[in-house]
């Protein structure tokens, strides 16, 4: 799979996955360290935290319908991508409670994503 080739493409990647975990109200630290786990599992980002940070802050400062429109524009694999970190973004506690899968699937429809690759599993 692959992710986002552009910075602007990736930080709306980012920004969707940071809106979505402040939709419950509740922001949690595990919620963004799994962003950056995430990203550096995709991408070079070793010895390159001054970029990674350069990316987070793109994607704060970017409107959310902007990154949302982006999105829906990706090829097949770059969805995919963006489905999978959004979906570990929200479960990163290792739970998925009901609310949390009404929130993942409520963004999967608005970006027109597919389910998280795993999804099957679950």
């Amino acid at each position: 799979m692959r992710g986002p080739s552009t910075f602007e493409d990736l930080a709306a990647v980012i920004a969707v996955c940071l809106g979505t975990a402040h939709a419950d109200g509740n922001f949690e630290e595990i919620e963004f360290k799994t962003i950056l786990e995430g990203l550096r599992a995709q991408y070079n980002f070793e010895g390159r935290d001054d970029l990674l940070a350069d990316y987070v802050k793109y994607a704060n400062d970017m409107d959310l319908h902007d990154a949302i429109r982006r999105i829906q524009n990706f090829d097949p694999e770059e969805k995919q991508f963006a489905s999978d970190m959004l979906f570990i973004t929200i479960a990163s506690d290792g739970k998925l409670s009901p609310e949390e899968e009404d929130v993942y699937k409520n963004m999967i429809d608005v970006c027109g994503l597919p389910l998280f690759t795993g999804a099957d599993k679950l």
